[in-house]
């Protein structure tokens, strides 16, 4: 087993098992880690995240293209529509489940 500490002071385990390239597996992020992840990038602690908070936060999690990614979560997260994800309620929610099915791995 190997692990890992991420920023936000979470605990990855990552699997022993090697891929078919010969390198480490990954796993999917769980919904529980995603949440913090997204979280601690409420920078200026408003409750929400902007756009550029989300954006980071994708590219944290590996996103090859974190601004289609953040413009897509948007489509999918912000119910109301006033440019940002409230942390405080479904938005959050809805933003996790985007996020878990894009397939974001713990490397």
């Amino acid at each position: 087993m190997v692990f890992n500490f991420n920023p936000i002071g979470v605990l990855d385990e990552v699997s022993n098992t090697k891929n078919k390239g010969g390198g480490q597996a990954a796993l999917p992020w769980s919904n529980d880690q995603l949440t913090k992840v997204f979280r601690s990038y409420d920078s200026n602690n408003d409750g929400q995240l902007s756009w550029g908070e989300l954006r980071a936060a994708f590219k944290y999690l590996g996103s090859h293209c974190s601004y289609f990614r953040t413009g897509q979560a948007f489509n999918y997260a912000d119910e109301n529509m006033d440019g940002f994800i409230d942390l405080s309620n479904v938005e959050l929610s809805e933003l996790v489940t985007y996020a878990y099915s894009r397939g974001y791995k713990v490397i």
